[in-house]
């Protein structure tokens, strides 16, 4: 997550659907309080909590955790731990959220359609097949 106001900027829509922030603290299952630091900048969100905040937000908690966790990744000093952010990136890319919309408008039961129609997959995605 960029900058605290990017932080509670998604505590606050988060907030906003869960009916409260005492009703999204419930959610996340942690302690209001901790909301509250978080928004002042004195207690970090962990990869955990911007997963649950995202999933929350999005309805989709499976990007929105592999979202935070590629954050976390990004910001390591390690090589393979960048590596893996990278990965996690691809993954995203491969099943953008305009393309899970329409395949869930096509009925086509959640699958996001590659090159010819089939599946993406992750070399796929790592290496696109440009028009």
């Amino acid at each position: 997550m960029g900058t605290i106001e990017s932080l509670n900027s998604l505590i606050d829509e988060a907030a906003a659907k869960a009916g409260n922030q005492a009703k999204l603290a419930k959610l996340l299952e942690i302690p209001r309080s901790h909301i509250t630091d978080m928004k002042k900048g004195v207690r970090p969100a962990n990869w955990r909590i911007r997963g649950g905040l995202l999933a929350i937000v999005s309805g989709d908690p499976a990007r929105a955790f592999m979202t935070a966790i590629a954050e976390d990744l990004e910001q390591s000093e390690k090589a393979d731990e960048k590596k893996a952010a990278e990965g996690f990136k691809a993954m995203l890319a491969a099943f953008p959220e305009q393309e899970k919309q329409k395949a869930l408008s096509d009925n086509t039961q959640g699958l996001a359609s590659g090159g010819n129609g089939g599946i993406r997959t992750l070399d796929e995605a790592l290496h696109p097949i440009l028009p």
